[in-house]
């Protein structure tokens, strides 16, 4: 349960909401994850500073994206939400400028693809010698950089949201230890959370812990009206979509409270979509069951244009890796033994024939969901709860 609960980032939570509930050997390892949890924050807050300091020095536009910005309503305590990236948008005419700068800090690019799905640079890391231990929650991990040029990748995606240079336009600054930080206002900063959950769940990488953190946003908000009133003032309509498919997720699977405005956005969801809740909607959540790509019939349900779906779908049915496989990505390479580098190729090779064999059970999978699909039209799950009534926004 643990080796799941930390791939898919519950291990955490699961420790800050059940104290007291758990056998005593399990309570001893989960409260030992938090404290080295709160730990590698310390070293993701100097992290953040020091890059930060870099741009702001050389004059450069940006703006942190997600961790460290998600303060209220998203966790109870940051030191304990896992973070392994530090996200920073950069506006594309400054995006080159931006890379020389962290590069100047040390920080080198993998030798990943910068294909038409990316919405960021090939992540970036620092040859630091740390070595994977098995343990994610490891202090001495360093963090990834991944500097972004876009809210939303259209052509990777298949469909527009429209305009989103509100999303910077409007950024705030938020203090976060000690430090002063460019990020997204909260109305925004939700949505974009939304779109990135999404866009995992499009791409078949989706964690638990995004929805579950929506769903914490969504709980914690509940009786917010404040927020939820600018939300649905200065929120943007193209994503309202987009939002009432995260909320509804974070709801079905977690069970939380909702703000009638959140949903109301789940009720306005299309037809279509709210029938692929009622056939698949836990789908992506089931990790210990046989894989699926339950998803890409979502997916294709939001994209307008035929030849665009096709595209899509032979994309996600056959995908093609664009990124190596690398194993102690973070020691130089002067420092690998020749053995080290025999296993590495081993574990790359491994790494691809698993991948190929999850595929190809894959597409058995959907061709039986794509029959569902089609012979199965039930009436829409309902999404309301029983829930005290509120005044309307209007």
């Amino acid at each position: 349960m643990l080796r799941a609960t930390d791939q898919q980032g519950l291990t955490l939570p699961l420790g800050i909401r059940c104290p007291g509930l758990m056998p005593p050997l399990i309570e001893a390892r989960i409260q030992n994850n938090l404290a080295s949890n709160a730990e590698r924050h310390s070293r993701l807050i100097a992290s953040h500073a020091e890059v930060a300091a870099k741009l702001s020095a050389d004059a450069l536009p940006f703006a942190i994206l997600k961790g460290l910005t998600k303060t209220q309503h998203y966790c109870t305590d940051l030191r304990f939400r896992p973070q392994y990236d530090i996200d920073i948008y950069i506006p594309g005419p400054s995006l080159p400028a931006a890379l020389h700068a962290v590069e100047t800090l040390g920080w080198e690019a993998l030798p990943e693809r910068h294909g038409r799905k990316a919405d960021h640079l090939p992540r970036m890391i620092r040859k630091t010698g740390w070595k994977w231990r098995e343990d994610y929650y490891d202090p001495e991990m360093p963090a990834a950089l991944e500097l972004h040029f876009q809210f939303w990748n259209e052509e990777a995606e298949g469909f527009s949201l429209g305009d989103l240079t509100p999303f910077w336009t409007r950024r705030a600054v938020r203090e976060v230890g000690g430090m002063q930080l460019p990020s997204l206002n909260p109305v925004d900063a939700l949505t974009y959370s939304t779109l990135h959950l999404v866009r995992h769940l499009f791409q078949g990488a989706l964690q638990l812990h995004h929805v579950y953190e929506i769903a914490h946003f969504l709980e914690s908000s509940s009786c917010d009206d404040a927020f939820w009133s600018e939300w649905y003032r200065s929120g943007l309509p193209s994503c309202r979509v987009i939002e009432g498919i995260s909320f509804r997720l974070a709801m079905e699977w977690f069970n939380c409270n909702v703000h009638p405005a959140a949903r109301e956005a789940m009720e306005r969801l299309p037809v279509d979509v709210k029938r692929w809740f009622a056939l698949f909607g836990m789908s992506p959540a089931l990790i210990a069951g046989p894989p699926n790509k339950d998803e890409l019939l979502l997916h294709l349900c939001l994209i307008p244009r035929r030849e665009v779906r096709r595209r899509v779908a032979l994309g996600r049915l056959f995908p093609v890796h664009n990124g190596s496989v690398v194993l102690d990505a973070h020691v130089p390479r002067s420092r690998i033994s020749l053995r080290r580098r025999l296993r590495g190729t081993a574990y790359a090779a491994w790494f691809r024939l698993r991948r190929t064999g999850h595929h190809a059970f894959t597409l058995l999978s959907i061709t039986i969901s794509t029959v569902r699909w089609w012979l199965n039209v039930p009436p829409a799950k309902p999404v309301s709860r029983t829930a005290p009534a509120r005044s309307g926004l209007r």
